[in-house]
C-alpha cells in the first residue's frame, strides 16, 4: 500500500513546480550551500543539477529495486567525495555530504515540498495518505545513507522537525547561498525561456516559507501569490483531462503507476 502511494504522487509531472522550492531550502543550510558551491557547476550547471535530482528520485521510486539500489549507491559514492569546509558567520565549520544531518535535511525539503506542490497542483491528500506517503519515503532515505536514528519516527515528529529547522538557527544565508539561489531562481536559459522561468519563479516564492524567503530578502508579492493561485486552479482543473502520455513520468507508465489510477486507500 505504502508502495503504491509512493509511485502514485511521484508519478506526478507537475511535481517539477517544486523543484526550485526544494533547491532554495536546501541552500538555506550553510554546510550545504558550500557543499554544492564547492563542488558543482553552479550556476552554468543550475537545471541540470534539477534534472539529476529527479532522475535519481524517479530511479529510487519507479525503477527495480536492483536499480535503485544501483542509484543509491553511486549517490553515496559521490558523497564520500564532498568534503570541505564552510565560512559560517565568521567562523569555518567542516562539512561532508555524508553527514547524516545533511542528509536529513536534502530529504526533508523533498517531502515537504511534494505534499505542498501535490496539495496545491494535484488534490489534497488524507491524513492517512499523508502519514503513508511519509512512511513510504523512509527508505528512500535509507537507500541514500539516512540513518533511522535520526529520521523523524512519523509525520507529526516530522513536522516537528521542519519546524524547528525553519524557525531555528541552524539555517542561515551566507554569501555562498545568495549566489547559488539567484542562479537556481534565474538559471541561464535562452531567451524563448524566459517567460517560462519567470513563473516558475514566482510559484517557488509563493511556496517558501516566510522565514527562508527573509533569509534570501526574497519577496513574495501580490504577483507571485495570483501566479500561484492560476497556477494551481489551472492544474487541478487540466491534470484529470490529460492522458497518462503526458500527465505522467514515462518511469511511472512503464510501472504500471499511473496518476490516472490515483484512488483513495481504504
Amino acid at each position: 500500500m505504502s508502495e503504491s502511494i509512493l509511485r502514485r504522487i511521484h508519478g506526478e509531472r507537475v511535481l517539477l513546480a517544486g523543484g526550485q522550492r526544494s533547491l532554495v531550502m536546501q541552500l538555506a543550510h550553510p554546510l550545504v550551500a558550500a557543499a554544492v558551491a564547492d563542488h558543482s557547476d553552479f550556476p552554468e550547471g543550475a537545471l541540470e543539477r534539477l534534472d539529476r535530482t529527479l532522475d535519481l528520485t524517479l530511479s529510487l521510486v519507479h525503477g527495480s529495486r536492483d536499480r535503485a539500489d544501483r542509484a543509491a549507491a553511486h549517490i553515496r559514492s559521490v558523497h564520500r567525495r564532498v568534503t570541505g569546509m564552510a565560512e559560517t558567520g565568521g567562523t569555518k565549520r567542516p562539512y561532508r555530504a555524508g553527514d547524516p544531518d545533511l542528509l536529513l535535511w536534502v530529504h526533508a525539503t523533498v517531502v515537504d515540498t511534494t505534499m505542498l506542490v501535490y496539495r496545491h497542483f494535484v488534490g489534497p491528500l488524507s491524513p492517512r495518505e499523508q502519514r503513508t506517503y511519509y512512511e513510504s519515503m523512509k527508505e528512500p532515505a535509507r537507500l541514500l545513507g539516512v540513518p533511522d536514528r535520526v529520521l523523524p519516527p512519523d509525520l507529526s515528529a516530522f513536522r516537528r522537525y521542519m519546524r524547528k529547522m525553519v524557525e531555528g538557527p541552524e539555517l542561515h544565508a551566507t554569501e555562498a547561498g545568495r549566489s547559488l539561489v539567484a542562479s537556481v531562481l534565474r538559471p541561464p536559459v535562452r531567451l524563448s525561456l524566459r517567460p517560462a522561468t519567470e513563473a516558475a519563479r514566482l510559484v517557488t516564492l509563493a511556496l517558501l516559507p516566510r522565514r527562508i524567503r527573509d533569509l534570501f530578502q526574497l519577496e513574495a508579492g501580490p504577483s507571485a501569490r495570483l501566479t500561484l493561485a492560476l497556477a494551481s486552479r489551472a492544474s487541478r482543473a487540466v491534470l484529470p483531462l490529460l492522458p497518462a502520455s503526458i500527465r505522467a513520468f514515462p518511469q511511472a507508465r512503464e510501472d504500471g503507476s499511473s496518476p490516472e489510477d490515483a484512488s483513495e486507500l481504504p
